[in-house]
């Protein structure tokens, strides 16, 4: 009689545990979902602020998600800064810096 308890219970304690796991994981996708829409509404408000050139240079970013995301940033650090996209080299005084993922651009920007 005992064993057939503890079968129930453990049976119980497995559906219960299943249960709990599943909402678990659904929470973590909806806070994931949530995070990812937020920044997509930040990304968007931050490009209204980007003047005409940076909104040119991001308008030429790649579709494909990781080297947008790449372009992205270095569109949006270089427009925070006033960077200007480097030509072939830096002036005297500046260094050539860039993001170290696929898509970023190069630009110029003062040593220190």
């Amino acid at each position: 009689m005992d064993q057939i308890k503890n079968k129930l219970k453990n049976k119980n304690f497995q559906k219960k545990l299943l249960i709990y796991i599943i909402i678990f994981l659904a929470i973590i996708f909806i806070i994931n979902w949530l995070v990812k829409s937020g920044q997509a509404d930040r990304n968007k408000n931050q490009t209204e602020n980007f003047s005409a050139y940076y909104k040119q240079l991001l308008s030429q970013c790649g579709r494909e998600k990781e080297v947008y995301s790449c372009c992205f940033n270095s569109v949006a650090l270089m427009a925070a800064n006033n960077y200007k996209l480097a030509g072939i080299g830096c002036q005297p005084g500046f260094k050539l810096n860039t993001f170290d993922c696929a898509g970023a651009y190069k630009w110029c920007e003062m040593k220190r």
